[in-house]
Order: structure tokens, then C-alpha cells, then sequence
């Protein structure tokens, strides 16, 4: 399907607006849109693991078993697998970062190996270019990087491979990963549309793989095993892994678990699928199987109404035949939920909870007869258990008093019949957890020190992340003192004379001489979470760095061609909102939050001098009693039955309002105007009582910032333009037979410098531009189709003498579309889908097609642009394919565009050719936040995954 330009008539004929004051009768606006938004009915580890040795398996006996970690240690270096930077080799001796090799998607699971790093990636991104376009895959990934250099790290070797990696193993020169899909619902018999409200039960599939890695520039599935259920544990020894798929039926909220015996023993990578085995319930963690002297024990629990939990044995000396020793059911864990389970030779400890947390020892030396020995009941629940010999330590939650804290307890197990807390203690303000919930590894027990990881926020310092000292011993628990760190701890170990903690954002080394007050004496960047850069005039790049821990934000300038960096200072702002160059300076503009006496928020604006880059200087701070500007929907209008005035027949119910204008900073010339909520205003505009309105600061002159109220019933947007705000307000304007609502939008235009609002204009639509050197004013706007749907129009405008004469409209493609205007050309960017799904014709909307447009293609994402000649006509449009999968438009400079392929890669769009094509494309990690130029470079702001910069 042609895309197709509106050609003008009837309701949107060119028309020639007196201007109202403030904003004309609603019974005589000529200029009304659809307005849609009113449908709503409401309106509104346990210490760092060592590498293992590439072993010989044609005269091996015994094959090791590696498990996979995200550190290693070797002598005075530290492997750190980062989230957000990839490989990070740390020299702990010199308290260096020595390297950073990134690596496409979710990093998993990393090996060590004859000076070879193996990383396993999961949601890996592979992007090709293909037809001009570029195609993105989702899978896993393995790495094989050289590390025999740690400062300069070469890859050897990839290769992907399909499903989302649940798990993996490393034997000798073999990988072997478990994988998994998931479908959420099974379709009823003979059906071929999914229909939830009769689904039987999810299910999925998972299957083994096994990759020989002995040469890196050749790595090859060795063998893949399928089998039925989606699985996400597995418990592994040398010889089998043994895999989990869960079968959930929502008929009867039912569960079982069928356990896959998958050989392992050929040690060439071969595998097989021996016996399989059924049990009712479903399993949770890891913990919760474990294979000895023969015997796979397994924990399950059921769904509710009648959740119970049930102990089976499982006799794995025949693989092909897996037969039930014995199964026993907790009885007095009826209706509770299972959380911590640990194996210790014959016995088992585990724990369920529902009001109180029973701890119970299991006696297994008999698996075909499985006992309860004994049962404690205590306040709380562990999600954790290290044994200890007869001593157990449990990490879990503290629920007495109603609130939630970190707990760490002590049991005496030497009499299984009569387990006994002796000592527990927690931590924490009111409400407090652990990253080591969810990781275990995070918890650390060395021989008389706990290392517990902890979160929490308090209304006085909010946030905050810490790692806990607690001295133990055979009969007592004593809480020390603790440090408070950037980011939560992921792993902690004791190394020499010092404990570090690796969270995704530092490496913290912590004297504990003295473990009543432990101290931070070095901490070591890992990631940083950039949420923005910006080019200066004379080529430096200002970084703007959050700190959620310190509740600041750190801003530092580079140098673009050496990458020398200057100082940093810290500026008390607790989001940033945006930046702005002025002159030489960088005014950096965000919200700040008090907790005491009461919560509040407003803004803070910081002017910081670049002119000597490497030293920044702040030269002024304001701090403005006005709340932030969120944007989003607000209020709640009553249903209109009888409208005072139906203009038109395509006209919709109104049910509260929506603000389209995501901005909430501008700067205006020497003015940075900031849109916000206050309670008193030093001017108001309009009839209504002002709700929200600006707060105004003279960056170059003296005076105290100033506000004016914006009484309005809707604003819809504001933009900067040549120093002037453009302010767009909207009401709303009656209703059809049909009860379908319209609005009319209204442009007043203020001059900061001299405090003037000028009288209100009615415009077709919401302003975007005023095209440089010219009366010529870009609108976007809505108007309905027939039925309900509406079309998105692109509109120009002449503004003379306080008048509106509408010049063309063109209707945009249905799709979710990203606008960005770059003087007279509109970029526009989203989804097309294919021709009847979105089809723009329409019973009061006159079309003409336009022969240079792209076909319709189903899930195809498009960029393009619409240019604007003299006349004010759109003279031409000009569309790129960019990708299969989901984008972002992120900016736009000199007829190129910056786009970002999901989290996968950043796209370099040229439309100055004849024919628009990629001009390249560069890999990423993160999440792109925002786009900006120098004169030849692009700076794109990742978050934690950094900064890239590439020519433009």
C-alpha cells in the first residue's frame, strides 16, 4: 500500500482564524481535532572459584566437574563477568582495571581455562545487515577470549545457538548448556487460535547441548538432546545432568515435575537421554535436588488450594530405569510455601512458610523410607542454608513487628529429633532485603566471618546498599559493622589482608582489621551509569554521571580525540532531567528530594563552567520550590451528554486529559525555563486556577528566578524556538451524535526576557516547529476516520498578524511513530504494518498517493522524512527499512539519523544520497538513553553499558 498525502477539503480546508483572547469560543473554533485520549473511561559465592585445567579424557578417569560463577580468581587477578561492560580483568595487587571486553546480551556464566576465558551469553543479540537492512536474532552465545594478555583481551572465538540459556556446565574441553523456550498457553484440541480463557496448561521445551571447545576458531555442537516441558534447574555431577521441565495444568492449578537423565560420561561431548521420571509438584531451586550414593533426591511443593510438600527419592543406578524409592509428605507444612533446602549427606534441611517458619530434618540414609526427624517452628523463613558439621547458617527474613529485615540464623542440628535455634540476629531498617535472595553466591561463609550483601531505604538517606560483617561461632552470632557500597552485592570474598565486594558498578576493598568498624580504603569503577554527554565548543565532552547510592550526580568533561579526562565534581541533584550548552557552560537541570521533616521534590539547576574543560567550575545554583514536570495523564471530566456545539460529525466522549509533550526543561536564548507544579505563581495566564506552570531563570543576568501560572485547561505541549516558548494549550470542544469527543488547540507565544504572553491563536494541532527565517509553523494533529480510528496529520501553517492559514496537511502511516523535526524536514519513525490493518482512507479525509513511498511491510520498522517547501507544501517524503525488530529514533542532524536497534546496536541512517541507506551500525551493550552531535561525531548515552561515539 502506497503511503498517502492528504489532500485538503471540507473540515480541513485551508482556513483563516481570527485570534481568540485568551482562546476564541469553543462554540467558533474552526480548527478542532480528534480528540482520542478522551476515551479512557478514567481519564487518568562463596568466595572466588579456581580456574581448572583442560583435561586429557582419553586417559582421565575421573572427569572434573566445573560449575559456572561470574568471578574468578587467579593469583592477584580477578575476573569479573559485569553485566553492563562484559569481561572485566581486575589486577588486585596494583587496584587496577586492566580491561573491558564487552559482549552482546545477558552474560551468564564465565569459565577459566589455559588462559582462556569461556563466557556463556544469554538474550544475545545478533545483528546482520542483510538487504539493506538490518535483521536481529535472539538467542545465546558462547565467548572464548584470550586472557593471556589480561590487558588486551583478543576473542578466539563465538558461536550461537538458539533458546534462552537456563543453564550450563563445563567437563574437561566440553561445554554442555541446557536451554529452554517457554509458551505460556496450550491451545484447546483442535483450535488454531490461542484462547487463554480455555487453556489447558503452559508448556514449553528444553533440550542439552554440548559444545567441544578445545579449538576456539572451531566451536561446534557436538550433540543437542530434546525433550518434552520447559525446564529451568538442573543439578549436574560428572557423570549425568539432571534436568527439570514443569508441567502446570490451570484446569485443577496442578504441577509435576519430570526429571530427564541426560549421560554426560562420553568425553567427547556426546550425550544421551536415559531414563525420565515423574513427580507431582513443582521445583524451585536448584537446592532442592541432589544426587548420592545413587539416589536423586528431589523437594517439590504443590499450588494452592492445597499446597503440600512432598520428599521422593528417585534409584538412578539404572539410568534407563528410574524408579520411586520413597516419598513422604510434610504433614504439618500443609498450605505452606517451600523456601530454603539443603542436602548434607543423609539428611536434608528444609524450610516452609506461611505465619511462622518450620525447619525440618529430614532422615534419607533409608531413601525408600524417607522420615521426619524433627520440626522447629520460629518467627520468619530462611531462603538459605550452609551447613556447618552439625551446625546449620541460614539466611532469610525477619518478619516480626510487621516489617521485613535481613536475618541471619544459627542452628544446632546434632540431635535431628530436636533442632534448636541458639542464636539468630537481623538487620537493617524496617524494610530491608538481600541480593543474595535471589544469588546465593552473594552470601559468603568463611570459617568465623559472614558476609551478608543488604538493601533497604530509610526516609532520611533513601536508598542505600551495604555489605554486613557478622562474627560467628559454634554457639553464637554477633552483627559487627558494615559499609555501604555503590550498587548491590553480587559477589565477596576475603583476599590477603583485605574483603572485597564486586557489585555491577565497583570493586570495593575494605580494610576489617577491626570488624566493629570496617572502611572502604580503594574502590575501582566497574560501570558507571552514564545518563548523558554532552559536546562542548571546544571539543571536550561533558559526562554526566547518576549515583543512586551517593544521591548525586557526577559531571566531568574528556577530551574527544586524546580521552584525557578531567576532574569531577558532585552536584546534589538526584535525577537528571536535561543539559543544556550555554556558551562555555554546561546547565544541568534535575530533581532533588527531601525525606525530613516530609517528603518533597523540586528542582535544582546547576550552572558548571567548562571553559578551562579539565577543571570545572560551579558558578551558580538555583534550587526551585516548584515540583517537577512528570508529563502523563492528569484529571477526570465528567461524560458530556449534550453538547453546547457539534462542529463536525466525527467527534469523541471526553474522559479526562493527557499531556503529549514529554519536555519538561527549555532553554530559551539566555533563559532555561523549567515546567512544574507550585502553589503561588508571581503572574498567572488564563481563566483557570493554575495547576502547573513555569519557573523562568536569566542564566545571564543577576535576577531571582520568576513564575507564571498557566491557568489553562489542558496544556499540551511547550517547545523552545529563537528564544521564545511556544506554548500549546487545548480545550474541549463539544460532541457528535455520535458521542465522540473533539478538542481545539490554542498557541500563545512568550517572551521570557520581557515577561510578555501574547494573545491565544487557535491552530490545527499541537505545535512542533517554526521554520527558521520564516511565518511558516509545523503542527501535529489528530482527526477521526470513520467509526473510532483516528489518522496522525503533519500540518503547516502561516502565522501573520495573529492569524493561522492553514497550508497542507499529509496524513502519517498507522504505526507507533517516534517525530523529531530538524528545522523544515519531519522525521518520523515506527512500525508499518501490512495493507488492511492500517489502512488511512477515510469518509471525510481526501487522499492522493505519493509513488515514492516503500510498500506496507508487516513488523517492518520505518524511518522517514517529510520535507517542507517555500509554499509550505510537503513537497516529498523519502522512507528507509531499517529493521525487523523494535527501534528507537534517537536524534537527527544534516539529513542523517541515529538509531537504535532495541539494545542490540546503534544505526547510522543517511538520507543525503539519493536513496537513504544504513551507513553503518555499531554494537552495544545497554540501553540507549539519548543522542548527541559534535561536528563529526554522534554520542549516544547507554546508562550502565557507557558511552558510544562513532563518526557522523
Amino acid at each position: 500500500m502506497k503511503a498517502q498525502t492528504l489532500c485538503v477539503i471540507a473540515l480541513l480546508s485551508s482556513t483563516l482564524l481570527l485570534a481568540g483572547c485568551p482562546w476564541g469560543s469553543r462554540t467558533t473554533a474552526e480548527f478542532t481535532s480528534a480528540d482520542d485520549y478522551s476515551n479512557s473511561r478514567y481519564g487518568l559465592l562463596a568466595g572466588a572459584t579456581e580456574d581448572v585445567a583442560l583435561a586429557d579424557e582419553s586417559t582421565s578417569a575421573e572427569r572434573e566437574l566445573v560449575e559456572p560463577d561470574v568471578i574468578r580468581q587467579q593469583d592477584n587477578l580477578l575476573y569479573v563477568l559485569n553485566q553492563y561492560r562484559g569481561l572485566t580483568i581486575v589486577d588486585l595487587e596494583t587496584r587496577q582495571v586492566l580491561s573491558q571486553t564487552p559482549t552482546s546480551g545477558y552474560p551468564r556464566d564465565l569459565y577459566l581455562s589455559e588462559g582462556r576465558a569461556y563466557i556463556l551469553v544469554s538474550y544475545a543479540q545478533d545483528i546482520t545487515h542483510e538487504s539493506g537492512m538490518l535483521s536481529v536474532s535472539y538467542g545465546s552465545k558462547i565467548y572464548v577470549l584470550n586472557v593471556g594478555d589480561p590487558a588486551a583481551v583478543s576473542q578466539e572465538g563465538s558461536f550461537s545457538f538458539e533458546g534462552d540459556l537456563v543453564d550450563s556446565r563445563m567437563v574437561g574441553s566440553v561445554v554442555y548448556a541446557v536451554c529452554s523456550d517457554y509458551t505460556w498457553y496450550q491451545t484447546a484440541e483442535g483450535n488454531g487460535i490461542v484462547e487463554t480463557n480455555v487453556a489447558a496448561k503452559s508448556y514449553g521445551s528444553t533440550w542439552a547441548v554440548s559444545f567441544n571447545v578445545a579449538d576456539p576458531s572451531n566451536i561446534a555442537v557436538t550433540d543437542t538432546l530434546s525433550f518434552s516441558g520447559y525446564g529451568n534447574l538442573i543439578h549436574a555431577t560428572n557423570y549425568a545432568i539432571f534436568s527439570v521441565s514443569t508441567n502446570w495444568n490451570y484446569n485443577d492449578n496442578s504441577s509435576s515435575s519430570v526429571i530427564n537423565y541426560i549421560d554426560i560420561t562420553d568425553p567427547a561431548g556426546k550425550i544421551a537421554l536415559r531414563g525420565t521420571a515423574q513427580i507431582p509438584g513443582y521445583m524451585e531451586d536448584r537446592f532442592k535436588m541432589d544426587a548420592y550414593n545413587g539416589v536423586l533426591r528431589l523437594v517439590t511443593n504443590t499450588g494452592w488450594p492445597n499446597r503440600q510438600t512432598y520428599v521422593t527419592t528417585l534409584d538412578i543406578s539404572d539410568p534407563d530405569n528410574m524408579a520411586t524409592l520413597g516419598r513422604t509428605t510434610l504433614e504439618s507444612a500443609s498450605g505452606e510455601t517451600l523456601y530454603a533446602t539443603r542436602f548434607d549427606g543423609p539428611l536434608a534441611y528444609i524450610v516452609t512458610y506461611l505465619t511462622v517458619d518450620p525447619l525440618f530434618v529430614v532422615d534419607l540414609s533409608d531413601p525408600a523410607n524417607p522420615q521426619v526427624k524433627g520440626e522447629l517452628k520460629i518467627p520468619g523463613w530462611s531462603t538459605h542454608i550452609e551447613p556447618r558439621g552439625d551446625r546449620l547458617i541460614a539466611l532469610g527474613v525477619d518478619d516480626t513487628d510487621g516489617g521485613r529485615r535481613v536475618m541471619v540464623s544459627l542452628f544446632d542440628v546434632s540431635v535431628p529429633e530436636n533442632p534448636q535455634r541458639i542464636a539468630y540476629e537481623s538487620f537493617g531498617d524496617d524494610w530491608s532485603w538481600s541480593s543474595a535472595y535471589g544469588d546465593v553466591k552473594a552470601f559468603t561463609v568463611t570459617d568465623d566471618i559472614l558476609l551478608i550483601p543488604f538493601s533497604g531505604w530509610t526516609d532520611t538517606a533513601g536508598n542505600y546498599n551495604r555489605l554486613q560483617f557478622v562474627s560467628w561461632s559454634r554457639d553464637a552470632l554477633d552483627v559487627k559493622g558494615y559499609v555501604d557500597l555503590q550498587g548491590s552485592v553480587v559477589r565477596s570474598f576475603t583476599h590477603e589482608d583485605y574483603c572485597y565486594a564486586v557489585t555491577q558498578e565497583q570493586l570495593a576493598v575494605v580494610d576489617y582489621a577491626d570488624l566493629t568498624s570496617p572502611f572502604l580504603v580503594a574502590s575501582l569503577t566497574l560501570a558507571e551509569n552514564i545518563v548523558d554527554a554532552i559536546p562542548l565548543p571546544n571539543g571536550w565532552v561533558a559526562e554526566v554521571i547518576a549515583r543512586n547510592d551517593e544521591g548525586d550526580t557526577a559531571i566531568r568533561a574528556f577530551d574527544s580525540e586524546s580521552g584525557i579526562c578531567g576532574e569531577t565534581i558532585a552536584l546534589p541533584v538526584g535525577q537528571v532531567m536535561d543539559a543544556f550548552v550555554w556558551h562555555d557552560a554546561v546547565v544541568l537541570a534535575g530533581s532533588v528530594y527531601t525525606y525530613d521533616p516530609e517528603y518533597s521534590v523540586s528542582y535544582y539547576v546547576s550552572q558548571v563552567d567548562f571553559s578551562v574543560p579539565d577543571q570545572p567550575v560551579v558558578l551558580r545554583e538555583w534550587s526551585l520550590p516548584m515540583e517537577p514536570w512528570w508529563g502523563g495523564w492528569y484529571g477526570y471530566y465528567p461524560y458530556m451528554e449534550d453538547a453546547v456545539v457539534r462542529p463536525a460529525k466525527n467527534v469523541k466522549q471526553y474522559w479526562g486529559g493527557y499531556d503529549s509533550s514529554s519536555e519538561a526543561i527549555y532553554l530559551a536564548g539566555d533563559y532555561l525555563i523549567l515546567r512544574g507544579m507550585s502553589d503561588v505563581y508571581d503572574v498567572a495566564y488564563g481563566d483557570e486556577e493554575p495547576w502547573q506552570g513555569l519557573s523562568v531563570i536569566d542564566l545571564a543576568g543577576s535576577d531571582p528566578a520568576y513564575t507564571i501560572g498557566l491557568g489553562y485547561e489542558e496544556v499540551a505541549s511547550i517547545h523552545s524556538v529563537a528564544g521564545l516558548a511556544y506554548i500549546t494549550s487545548k480545550i474541549r470542544a463539544g460532541n457528535d451524535a455520535d458521542k465522540r469527543g473533539l478538542c481545539a488547540y490554542y498557541l500563545q507565544i512568550f517572551n521570557p526576557s520581557t515577561r510578555e504572553m501574547e494573545d491565544a491563536i487557535n491552530v490545527p494541532g499541537i505545535f512542533l516547529e517554526r521554520i527558521s527565517g520564516t511565518d511558516r509553523l509545523l503542527f501535529q494533529d489528530k482527526q477521526y476516520k470513520d467509526g473510532w480510528e483516528t489518522v496522525t496529520l503533519l500540518r503547516s501553517a502561516e502565522m501573520l498578524d495573529k492569524k493561522v492559514r492553514l497550508l497542507d496537511s499529509v496524513a502519517m502511516e498507522t504505526g507507533y511513530w517516534d517525530i523529531l523535526v530538524d528545522n523544515d524536514k519531519v522525521w518520523y519513525a515506527g512500525q508499518q504494518y501490512h495493507n488492511g490493518y492500517g489502512d488511512d482512507e477515510s469518509g471525510d479525509v481526501s487522499v492522493s498517493v505519493s509513488s515514492d513511498v516503500m510498500p506496507y511491510s508487516q513488523g517492518v520498522y520505518m524511518l522517514g522524512v517529510y520535507q517542507v517547501d517555500n509554499q509550505g507544501k510537503f513537497f516529498s517524503k523519502i522512507q528507509l527499512a531499517v529493521s525487523d525488530g523494535w527501534c528507537t529514533l534517537l536524534g537527527v542532524k544534516n539529513n542523517q539519523a541515529c538509531v537504535a536497534v532495541g539494545s542490540a546496536a546503534l544505526a547510522h541512517c543517511n538520507f543525503g544520497v539519493a536513496s537513504p541507506v544504513i551507513e553503518s551500525s555499531v554494537p552495544i551493550m545497554g540501553y540507549p538513553e539519548k543522542a548527541r552531535f559534535s561536528a563529526n561525531a554522534a554520542y549516544v548515552s547507554l546508562g550502565y553499558g557507557g558511552l558510544a561515539t562513532f563518526p557522523f
